[in-house]
């Protein structure tokens, strides 16, 4: 096993707002409203999988690498479309854990004009998931939707030998930071989006290099912060910095662009690239996905993102 990725496995439900009929958009306030007790037109629709850690998963899984999943599903005809869709996608489901008699994990995300609000389900069961007997490459550790704290403490000191890639999520950061920051000495590439950057570092400064820096110093080897449409920040061991943009393109629809970004760079970190250019095969893959509704469908392959590494050489990263 290459990668091992650990979070969760979600059905995803899209409702895709293309036309403003009986809801008004507030552009200066970035608000959608509608009247209650109306039938409202429903443009589209898509049903799909999803959950960051199932996104790197089969992200990386179609770059090449041998993955694993362990998540928990339901015990349910949704649940069982995550089964298939992950066989049809190669990635190993040993650490699968189905809850007998459970409703899958549901999210339902409205979008419109490219951005979109997610309704998450909240889980706060107890997490049970076990994964003994591993010694995978990498692991992948993200957010739960449960009792995410536990895990985290069973899973550092089984996974010891292994790299350790680390999103923590807003949750996680939110509900107690401090014992997220005690995981970061652990970790080999932290993954952040700049607000969740500001929070770890205690810091709300505008420097970008400030911000890369402190969260440095607080234990993980490399460290990659997102900002969206202003694309992506790193430093690497050494403390070389580096910011790279993305290719332009207008987002269709942005849900996975993060995961997808993930599964890039972990895919050029294993292949011996530096940060640099993890950077830059994080963004090529976010780029492709945020072109379709769905965080996988846009997700590439190994050919695909070596043949857009050549056309794109306009995309580099550069040292600040």
């Amino acid at each position: 096993m290459d990668v091992l990725s650990i979070g969760n496995a979600t059905i995803d439900v899209f409702v895709i707002l293309h036309k403003l009929q009986k809801f008004t958009y507030d552009k200066f306030a970035n608000q959608i409203s509608f009247p209650l007790g109306e039938k409202i037109p429903l443009d589209e629709y898509k049903l799909c999988i999803g959950g960051n850690a199932c996104n790197v998963a089969v992200g990386l899984s179609r770059l090449g690498l041998q993955t694993s999943l362990a998540a928990e599903i339901g015990d349910d005809e949704f649940s069982q479309r995550i089964i298939r869709e992950l066989e049809k996608e190669r990635v190993d489901q040993k650490f699968i854990k189905k809850l007998h008699e459970d409703d899958p994990h549901f999210n339902i995300i409205l979008s419109y004009d490219g951005e979109r609000t997610i309704l998450a389900e909240k889980n706060p069961h107890k997490v049970e998931l076990k994964v003994d007997d591993i010694n995978p490459q990498f692991i992948y550790l993200t957010s739960f939707g449960g009792d995410w704290k536990s895990l985290y403490d069973y899973l550092f000191p089984v996974s010891a030998d292994s790299l350790i890639g680390f999103n923590p999520g807003s949750r996680q950061i939110n509900e107690n930071l401090n014992d997220v920051i005690g995981y970061l000495p652990k970790i080999e590439i932290l993954f952040l989006n700049l607000e969740e950057a500001k929070k770890i570092a205690r810091n709300d400064t505008p420097d970008i290099k400030d911000l890369l820096r402190k969260v440095k110093d607080l234990g993980p080897k490399n460290v990659s912060i997102t900002d969206g449409a202003n694309g992506s920040y790193g430093i690497d061991k050494s403390g070389q910095m580096f910011q790279i943009g993305t290719l332009g393109e207008r987002p269709v629809e942005r849900t996975g662009a993060g995961d997808s970004y993930a599964a890039g760079f972990i895919y050029g970190y294993l292949n011996k690239k530096g940060v640099d250019e993890c950077m830059r095969l994080g963004a090529i893959n976010a780029s492709s996905v945020i072109k379709t509704v769905g965080s996988q469908d846009g997700l590439l392959k190994k050919e695909e993102i070596e043949q857009k590494v050549k056309e794109n050489t306009s995309l580099t990263s550069v040292k600040i």
